[in-house]
């Protein structure tokens, strides 16, 4: 105990302090931690479904023509509303977009 009666009030000030910034840092570090990992997960999540339909299975090319034919199918739509703002009237097409 002779130990506890050389320390000054400053430096156990100085202890305390110390310890709450550590931990602090350290209730950060881990629910940041499990942030980050949470968000990787979802991103490699993604990743494994487009490799997985890109893939197709069984048959290799299945997933490629699925994929291909959906973007094909994005820009068809996006192409024929382009043509509705230059002339609302030109098909039923239309009709669907105010």
């Amino acid at each position: 105990m002779d130990i506890l009666q050389n320390v000054d009030i400053g430096t156990l000030l100085l202890l305390g302090a110390g310890l709450a910034v550590l931990c602090v840092v350290g209730m950060i570090l881990f629910f940041g931690l499990q942030l980050i990992g949470s968000a990787f997960g979802v991103l490699i999540g993604f990743i494994e479904l487009f490799s997985g339909v890109v893939t197709g299975g069984p048959v290799a090319w299945c997933g490629c023509l699925v994929l291909i034919a959906a973007c094909l199918l994005c820009v068809g739509t996006v192409l024929l509303y382009s043509t509705c703002t230059a002339n609302p009237t030109a098909m039923n097409f239309c009709a669907i977009f105010p």
